[in-house]
């Protein structure tokens, strides 16, 4: 054997028949490329975050003011709802029992004009929407709603609204 001339060895052999066979290994991203996806990345998720922040942005806001159990059969629920005046919202008002079950239950429209009164004067025991307080195209109404139970109830209060397709 010519002392110029040197067998390939074992490991030699597999990396030049892993090249032929797979190609050349890829090289890695640049740290420049790597901290540009990053930015990229918290940009856009930071983006996303805002516009799912504007557009969930609820049109209305309820509060509960007062309950007042009538009978076993019968709680008062007392609540506002602060709405623009042009959307028709629907609200349920709930009655719960000790163990926190919805023991009654009734839903409450309010619609687009101002005037939606159930009835015009608010009486102990009559149901009535009246108008709170009108801030340009704002509107609170206060609804005072009769919730019938199928037992007795220790708490009552609006549970959820939503506004309805026009």
């Amino acid at each position: 054997m010519n002392p110029q001339t040197h067998a390939p060895d074992a490991h030699g052999a597999q990396d030049s028949s892993l090249t032929n066979r797979y190609g050349t290994p890829k090289q890695p991203l640049s740290r420049r490329l790597k901290t540009t996806l990053v930015v990229a990345g918290l940009l856009l998720a930071v983006l996303a975050a805002l516009w799912l922040s504007i557009a969930n942005t609820d049109k209305f806001t309820s509060k509960d003011i007062a309950f007042n159990i009538q009978s076993p059969e019968l709680v008062t629920v007392t609540f506002d709802l602060t709405r623009n005046v042009n959307d028709t919202v629907e609200c349920s008002a709930q009655v719960l029992s000790e163990q926190k079950a919805i023991v009654g239950w009734k839903s409450v429209t309010f619609g687009p004009e101002e005037s939606s009164s159930i009835t015009t004067t608010p009486q102990p025991g009559s149901e009535s929407i009246s108008t709170v307080a009108r801030t340009g195209d704002s509107i609170t109404q206060r609804a005072m709603v009769n919730v019938r139970s199928s037992y007795q109830g220790v708490s009552g209060g609006v549970s959820t609204c939503w506004v309805l397709d026009k």
